[in-house]
C-alpha cells in the first residue's frame, strides 16, 4: 500500500512539473526532460532487478534447505526413540502359562518396559522444554498468529512458556505427583549437578543403563546384537538432540540476511520511479505487485530461517507440541500394546480339531462351496 501511494505521488509530481501532457493510462513521452532522467534510473534499476531476483531466489532456497533439515531432524528424533521402544519391547522376556503358551511380558520385563518408555517420553519432552520455541505455551502456544482469540501479545509470550516451569524444581515435583517420575528419580535429577537443560540427556543415559542391566540379568533377551542396536539408537538420539542446537547456531550469517534485506528494500522503493518512464500510471499497481512478490518471498525466507518462530516469524513454525504428543502415543502405547498381546505361532490340538471340523462341514455341505 505504501509503495502504491508512493507511485501515485510520483505520477502527480511528474504530471505537475512536466511540460508535456498525456492521458491517464498513456505512456509518458520520452522527449520530456524529466522523463529522460527517469529513463536513466530505469536502466540502473533493471540491473538491480536481475541481481536481486537471483540472490533472493538463492537465499530462499538456502533458507528452505535449513528449515527442511531442522524438520527432518525433529522427525529423526521421534524415529530413533520409537526404534529404542520397539527394540526393548521386542526383546523383553515373556511369561508362559502352564501349557507353555506365551501370554505377555514377565513381571520384571513389564516393569523395565514401562520404565524405559516412560523415561524416553520424558526425555523428549524435557528436550523441547529446554529448547526455545513459540509453541510450548499454556494457551495458544504463545503465538500471535491470528488463528485464535486467545493469541497472546508478544510481551506476554515469554511468560506463557511452560518449558522452564516444567524443568524447575516445582515442575519435577508436579511430575512426581502425576506418576510421571518417581521420588528417587526426582532426587537424582536435582542432585546430579547438571542444569535443567541437560535433564533430557540424563534420562537417555538412564535408559541405556537400565537396558544393559536388563540384558545382564535376563530381563531382556537377544544377546549382543540387541544391546548393540539399542545403544546405537540411543547415541543417535543424542546426536539428533545436538543437531537442533547446531542448526540454530550455524543457520546463516547475519550479514548475508542484512544484505538481502537492503537489496530487496532498495529495489522495491525505487520501483515507482524506475517503472514510470515506461509504464506511466500503470506503474502504480505494478509497483504494488512487485512489492508483494519480493517482500513476500523475503518474509517467507525469514520464516524458513526461524523454524520454531522464536524471532517473530511463526509462518512456517514447527509445532513441538504436536511432536511431543505424537511421540507420547508411540512410546506409551504403540509398541507396548503391539508386543503385549502376542498370538501363539504353534498350532494347538484344539485349533487343529476346530479347523478339521470346519473343513469337513465345507465338504458335506455343497452350498458352502458356492
Amino acid at each position: 500500500i505504501i509503495n502504491m501511494a508512493l507511485g501515485i505521488g510520483v505520477d502527480r509530481f511528474v504530471h505537475y512539473y512536466s511540460d508535456a501532457s498525456w492521458a491517464f493510462l498513456a505512456v509518458p513521452p520520452e522527449s520530456d526532460p524529466l522523463i529522460q532522467q527517469l529513463v536513466g534510473m530505469k536502466s540502473l534499476w533493471e540491473y538491480q532487478l536481475t541481481l536481486c531476483t537471483f540472490i533472493l531466489a538463492f537465499f530462499t532456497s538456502q533458507a528452505y534447505t535449513h528449515w527442511r533439515s531442522v524438520y527432518f531432524t525433529t522427525r529423526a528424533i521421534q524415529g530413533r526413540i520409537n526404534d529404542v521402544c520397539m527394540l526393548i519391547t521386542m526383546s523383553a522376556k515373556r511369561s508362559e502359562d502352564e501349557k507353555g503358551t506365551i501370554s505377555g511380558f514377565s513381571d520384571d520385563a513389564a516393569d523395565l518396559v514401562t520404565t524405559c518408555t516412560r523415561l524416553l517420553r520424558l526425555s523428549h519432552t524435557f528436550f523441547w522444554a529446554s529448547t526455545p520455541t513459540c509453541s510450548n505455551g499454556i494457551g495458544d502456544g504463545g503465538v500471535g498468529d491470528g488463528d485464535d482469540k486467545s493469541d497472546l501479545h508478544k510481551s506476554l509470550r515469554k511468560g506463557d512458556a511452560i518449558g522452564p516451569i516444567l524443568l524447575s524444581r516445582e515442575g519435577l515435583r508436579y511430575l512426581e505427583k502425576s506418576n510421571e517420575l518417581t521420588h528417587t528419580e526426582v532426587v537424582a535429577l536435582l542432585q546430579c549437578g547438571l542444569p535443567p537443560s541437560q535433564y533430557a540427556f540424563v534420562l537417555v543415559e538412564w535408559v541405556g543403563l537400565y537396558a544393559m542391566e536388563g540384558l545382564r540379568d535376563g530381563t531382556l533377551v537377544g544377546g549382543n546384537g540387541v544391546e548393540e542396536n539399542i545403544l546405537r539408537r540411543l547415541t543417535d538420539v543424542r546426536a539428533e538432540y545436538f543437531s537442533i542446537g547446531d542448526f540454530a547456531a550455524g543457520r546463516m550469517p547475519l550479514a548475508y540476511v542484512q544484505l538481502v534485506q537492503i537489496l530487496v528494500d532498495s529495489l522495491v522503493w525505487l520501483s515507482p520511479f524506475s517503472l514510470y518512464s515506461g509504464l506511466g500510471s500503470l506503474s502504480i499497481p505494478l509497483g504494488g505487485l512487485l512489492t508483494l512478490f519480493f517482500k513476500g518471498l523475503l518474509e517467507l525466507s525469514k520464516s524458513f530461517l526461524d523454524p520454531f518462530g522464536v524471532e517473530g516469524w511463526p509462518g512456517q513454525n514447527i509445532r513441538v507440541d504436536v511432536l511431543v504428543s505424537e511421540l507420547n502415543f508411540g512410546a506409551a502405547n504403540r509398541w507396548v500394546k503391539a508386543a503385549e498381546n502376542l498370538p501363539s505361532r504353534r498350532r494347538t490340538a484344539e485349533t487343529t480339531m476346530a479347523e478339521n471340523g470346519q473343513n469337513l462341514n465345507n465338504h458335506t455341505n455343497p452350498m458352502t462351496n458356492n
